[in-house]
C-alpha cells in the first residue's frame, strides 16, 4: 500500500469532514447543539467540568463517546492555556468525529485488504475506503456530536482484529464499541458465531471424512469442538455475559428513557433495510446478469418463493410497528419515507414486496464467495439488530451495511465511481437541504433542519 496515496486520500476525507464542522458551527447555520445534540453537548461538557455524577435521564446510550471526547481533549487544555468551556464547545467536540472518520477510512483499507487476501490492486481498496467513508449515512454525522462514527470505529477494529485471529483484542474493542451503543453485543455475537462456525467446520473436516454430518461430529467429537470453542470464544464469551449481567441489573439494553426504546417484533424492518442497501448499492446488486439469475431462481424454486411472499405479506400485515417519533418530527426523511409512501399508500407496503425479495436475494448472491455458515451467522445478527426496533431510523443500517460492503467482491472500477458519484450527489442534496433550506415550527423561533 502505497503510504503517500493513503495519507492524500485520507486527508482530504478528513478536512472535509472538518471544514464541514467549521463552517456549520462558525458562520451560523447551526452554532448550537441540534437534534440529539442537545442531550450529547451539555453531557459532554458536564463531564469536561469534572461533574461525572452528573447525568440527563434522556440519554439512551452509555457515554463512551463523552469520555472519549474528554480523554482526548483535556491534554490540549494545558498546552493552550484555555478554560473548560472554551475546550469542550459545540465546535471541539464535533471535530473528534473528525478523528473516527480518519480511523474509519483506515479501516476500510486494512479490511479490504485483509478479506481479499491483499490480491487486489492498490488503487482498487483505496477507491473502495473513499467510498465507503462517503457513504451518506456515516459521512453527515461525521461533523455532529453523534455516537455513529465512534460506534462503527470500534466495530470494525474489533472485527479486524477478529480476522486476525486476535479474539482477545477484538472482543475487548467490541467491548468499549458497546460503551458508544449497547446494541453493539450484537456484533460480538457475530464475531464469536463465526469462530464456533469455524471450529464446528474444521473439526467436520478432520473427524468426518466419510460421514460430512453435524450429528457425526456431535456424537464423536462433541467433548473436542468444546474445549476448542472455550479456548478460541472465552473472550467472547466475557463480553457476553457482562452484557446479560448489565442488562439484568439495569432491566433493558436502553439506560436513561427506557420507554422511547422499548423492543418490539418488527420484521418489516428487514425488508426496509433490504431497499436501504439496494438504493445505496444498485450498481453492484442491479445488473442484467443478477435479474437474469433471480428470475431463473424463481422459475427453479417458485413454490419457496410463494410461501416467502405469502409469509411477508402476512408478517407485514400483522407486524408492522410504527413508532410515535416516526409521525412526530419531521426534521427526519424516514418521517417523508413513511408519511408520502407508506402511510399513504398501504398497498405499497405489499407491491415493494418482491423488490425486497430480489434486494436479499441479490445481496446473499454477492456474498455468496463466502461460506455459508458465515453468512448464515451474518442474517442471524442482522435479524437480531434490526427486528427488534421499532423506529424506523437508517442510522441502525450503518453497520450491518458496512459488513455487507465490505464483504463484496468483484466490484469494477466503473462500478465504484458510479457509486462515489451516487454518493456524493446524495450528500451534496442533504447538506444543502440542511444548510440552506431550514422548516419553521409555529411558535418556535429557530429554525429547523432536516437531517437523516
Amino acid at each position: 500500500m502505497g503510504v503517500f496515496k493513503f495519507l492524500v486520500i485520507q486527508s482530504v476525507v478528513v478536512i472535509l469532514s472538518s471544514l464541514l464542522a467549521w463552517h456549520i458551527s462558525q458562520y451560523g447555520h447551526q452554532p448550537t447543539a441540534y437534534m440529539d445534540e442537545i442531550f450529547h453537548i451539555p453531557q459532554a461538557q458536564k463531564y469536561c467540568n469534572g461533574s461525572f455524577e452528573e447525568w440527563d435521564p434522556k440519554i439512551t446510550t452509555l457515554p463512551g463517546l463523552y469520555l472519549f471526547s474528554i480523554g482526548l481533549l483535556k491534554p490540549f487544555q494545558q498546552i493552550l492555556s484555555i478554560t473548560n468551556r472554551e475546550l469542550c464547545s459545540v465546535l471541539n467536540l464535533r471535530l473528534v468525529n473528525t478523528l473516527f472518520c480518519a480511523g474509519n477510512f483506515y479501516l476500510f483499507v486494512v479490511i479490504t485488504e485483509t478479506l481479499n487476501k491483499k490480491n487486489q490492486q492498490e488503487n482498487y481498496t483505496l477507491l473502495k475506503a473513499l467510498t465507503l467513508s462517503l457513504m451518506p449515512l456515516l459521512f453527515f454525522f461525521n461533523f455532529l456530536f453523534y455516537t455513529d462514527s465512534g460506534s462503527l470505529f470500534f466495530i470494525l477494529y474489533a472485527y479486524y482484529y477478529h480476522l486476525k485471529g486476535s479474539y482477545p483484542a477484538a472482543a475487548i474493542l467490541g467491548m468499549i464499541s458497546m460503551i458508544f451503543r449497547q446494541t453493539n453485543i450484537v456484533w460480538v455475537f457475530f464475531m464469536s458465531l463465526c469462530n464456533v462456525s469455524r471450529i464446528l467446520y474444521k473439526q467436520m473436516r478432520l473427524e468426518s471424512r466419510e460421514t460430512h454430518t453435524i450429528c457425526f461430529l456431535l456424537t464423536h467429537s462433541f467433548p473436542v469442538f468444546v474445549i476448542n470453542t472455550v479456548i478460541s470464544c472465552w473472550s467472547y464469551g466475557i463480553v457476553g455475559v457482562t452484557a446479560i449481567a448489565f442488562v439484568l441489573w439495569n432491566g433493558s439494553v436502553v439506560v436513561g428513557d427506557k420507554s422511547a426504546h422499548e423492543a418490539s417484533f418488527n420484521p418489516p424492518q428487514l425488508g426496509y433495510f433490504a431497499l436501504f442497501t439496494l438504493s445505496l448499492s444498485l450498481m453492484h446488486l442491479v445488473t442484467v446478469t443478477k435479474i437474469k439469475q433471480f428470475l431463473n431462481n424463481i422459475c427453479s424454486n417458485a413454490f419457496v418463493y410463494m410461501v416467502a411472499i405469502a409469509t411477508s405479506t402476512l408478517l407485514i400485515y400483522q407486524f408492522t410497528q410504527v413508532h410515535p417519533y416516526l409521525l412526530a418530527d419531521n426534521r427526519h426523511y424516514t418521517f417523508y419515507f413513511w408519511s408520502k409512501l407508506y402511510a399513504r399508500f398501504t398497498w405499497s407496503r405489499y407491491i415493494l414486496l418482491p423488490v425486497y425479495l430480489f434486494s436479499l436475494w441479490s445481496i446473499n448472491h454477492s456474498l455468496s464467495h463466502i461460506h455459508s455458515m458465515i453468512r448464515g451467522c451474518l442474517w442471524v445478527c442482522i435479524c437480531a439488530a434490526l427486528v427488534p426496533q421499532k423506529l424506523i431510523e437508517f442510522r441502525y443500517f450503518v453497520v450491518p451495511y458496512m459488513l455487507i460492503r465490505l464483504h463484496m467482491k468483484g466490484e469494477t472500477t466503473r462500478s465504484l465511481l458510479l457509486e462515489l458519484t451516487l454518493y456524493i450527489l446524495i450528500n451534496s442534496f442533504t447538506l444543502h437541504r440542511f444548510l440552506y433550506k431550514p422548516i419553521f415550527w409555529p411558535n418556535v423561533e429557530e429554525p429547523q433542519r432536516i437531517m437523516w
